[in-house]
């Protein structure tokens, strides 16, 4: 974690917020990644932030591997190598594949079934501002209502962090996994 440079603000380390506040940071709770090293600059908001992103993961009926699909396609689509690196690791841990991963980068769909394509195509739209009503329609369709709705907010959530991100030059934890992720 040590690759600080180009960070618009300087990142924290737990010792550095205030002691109500410094458990957000301890490992168990994925605090000391540069992202939160970040946001602690707002204690209160990081909080709510995490506890925000812990409802979200758990909206609607998406499986595990469906909200990584949806999150990889934000961070595609927003070009936030910082959100692809960290998603990268999880979606293999939730079954998505190299290959997949490679697909998912250069926005090729193929090979997913209709409801994970739906889920990409309705996740990436909204982080794009351009949900149409037959994407809408689309996705309420191999879904429900609440996961929609869910997805929409989880997307919405993963485009605030993008931009996050962006704005003050994060820097990737590790090095970067690329766009095309070995094996």
């Amino acid at each position: 974690m040590d690759d600080t440079e180009g960070a618009r603000v300087p990142l924290l380390d737990r010792t550095d917020l205030p002691e109500d506040y410094q458990y957000l940071m301890e490992e168990d709770v994925m605090g000391d990644l540069n992202l939160f090293r970040t946001m602690g600059h707002v204690p209160r908001v990081m909080q709510a932030y995490m506890r925000l992103g812990t409802a979200l993961w758990n909206g609607g009926d998406l499986s595990t591997r469906e909200r990584e699909l949806a999150i990889l396609a934000v961070a595609r689509a927003q070009r936030s190598r910082y959100e692809w690196h960290q998603h990268v690791d999880i979606g293999r841990e939730a079954g998505v594949t190299t290959e997949e991963l490679r697909r998912i980068a250069h926005a090729d769909e193929t090979g997913f079934p209709e409801r994970e394509q739906a889920v990409m195509r309705y996740a990436e739209a909204v982080a794009a501002g351009t949900v149409t009503g037959p994407l809408f329609e689309a996705a309420r369709e191999v879904t429900d209502t609440e996961t929609v709705v869910a997805l929409t907010l989880l997307a919405g959530h993963y485009l605030l962090t993008a931009r996050f991100l962006d704005a003050l030059s994060v820097p990737v934890d590790d090095p970067f996994v690329g766009w095309d992720p070995e094996a």
